[in-house]
């Protein structure tokens, strides 16, 4: 084996470099093409109804098949353990203060998390948001 001769470390052969760059290079234009493949199959998908049931991207590039279908999560996915149980609380009918005082948090800090629940569960009242919860069994009244 030949070594460099500025500081005696072994060389490594210029193909293998070349080798890994082309590695590297094909790896990138594959994402690249799957990233295109992707915009262009949203592009083409006009109405929601039937675009939930169709996957947005199905090929298979370099033997690898990428399938990409629409989820819709639910509710318990959606919310943070925090936001589990103070949503808990309020479906037994606790106030906001007493969640406060329970959880040893601010008032403040309950009500940004009643505001991110009530977002991310698309809900605007706190009768509607145990509801949403009742349904998935989450909140246990």
């Amino acid at each position: 084996m030949s070594t460099s001769p500025a500081v005696g470390f072994p060389a490594a052969p210029i193909h293998d470099i070349a080798r890994q760059r082309t590695k590297v290079v094909s790896e990138d234009e594959t994402v690249r093409s799957l990233a295109r493949s992707l915009v262009r199959r949203v592009t083409e998908l006009s109405d929601g109804d039937t675009a939930l049931r169709r996957p947005l991207l199905d090929l298979t590039e370099q033997g690898v098949r990428c399938l990409l279908v629409p989820v819709t999560p639910e509710a318990h996915d959606l919310l943070s353990p925090r936001e589990h149980e103070v949503a808990r609380m309020v479906g037994r009918g606790y106030t906001n203060k007493q969640i406060a005082g329970v959880l040893e948090i601010s008032l403040n800090t309950v009500s940004a998390h009643m505001r991110r629940i009530f977002t991310k569960l698309g809900v605007g009242s706190r009768a509607a948001m145990v509801a949403a919860l009742t349904k998935e069994n989450l909140a246990a009244v």
